[in-house]
């Protein structure tokens, strides 16, 4: 059973303000709260979305057990009025064909440089620039089962919110991530291929914060 979990953070918290510094630290929190033998048996995936003007943050996180609010207290004084987790089936049942819905994705885009030998790999880059990082997510949205509709505009109905690298400490070494929170409407092309995408994620790095897809409803027109 997958579930999904939304966890309100306090920013006047002394300590989640520390663990929220840095991605290699909430991504020990949240191996901790969903896998206490630390030995990467669970799937997991996780987004901050970080409070504007000194509004709470919110810690999503979609994995296959119940995160342990103990740890959730203890690293991110998160209380029990702060914590909800659902079944995530339910959910994911009712998705069907033709279906809009509003969608946020921090992903990592990026492509493979060629290295000019066959027998060389080619080396993986960041995309940084909008429009590459846009083109990435319509490529990865074919995978996934949904397009963007086209508005008035004659453009597809997203854009990117956040666009930045990131750094953060790992093992001894500095890593930096390209990062894109891509806000925009869908149209659901393929439910099952979507419902891969929503608990499997979306892209790399998923372990340090990225590909997690959230849907929510359109308001309704007048």
């Amino acid at each position: 059973m997958t579930q999904f979990t939304r966890i309100v953070i306090d920013p006047r918290h002394r300590h989640a303000r520390w663990a929220m510094m840095s991605l290699e630290r909430l991504h020990a929190i949240v191996a901790r709260s969903v896998d206490p033998s630390h030995d990467g048996s669970q799937r997991v995936l996780w987004r901050l979305d970080v409070g504007r003007n000194g509004r709470p943050s919110r810690l999503y996180i979609v994995s296959t057990v119940i995160p342990d609010a103990q740890v959730l207290f203890e690293e991110l004084g998160a209380g029990p009025n702060s914590v909800a987790t659902c079944a995530y089936e339910p959910f994911l049942d009712r998705l069907a064909i033709g279906q809009e819905w509003g969608f946020r994705l921090k992903a990592n885009p990026t492509r493979s440089k060629a290295s000019g030998s066959l027998a060389v790999r080619g080396k993986r880059e960041g995309l940084t620039r909008v429009d590459d990082q846009l083109e990435w997510l319509y490529r990865k949205a074919k995978e996934a089962g949904f397009h963007m509709p086209i508005n008035r505009l004659d453009m597809p109905e997203v854009m990117v919110r956040d666009s930045r690298l990131v750094d953060f400490r790992r093992r001894g070494a500095t890593v930096t991530l390209a990062s894109a929170v891509y806000d925009g409407v869908l149209a659901v092309d393929d439910p099952e291929l979507l419902r891969h995408a929503l608990t499997s994620g979306i892209g790399r790095a998923k372990g340090y914060g990225f590909g997690l897809l959230s849907l929510v409803p359109l308001p309704k027109r007048q």
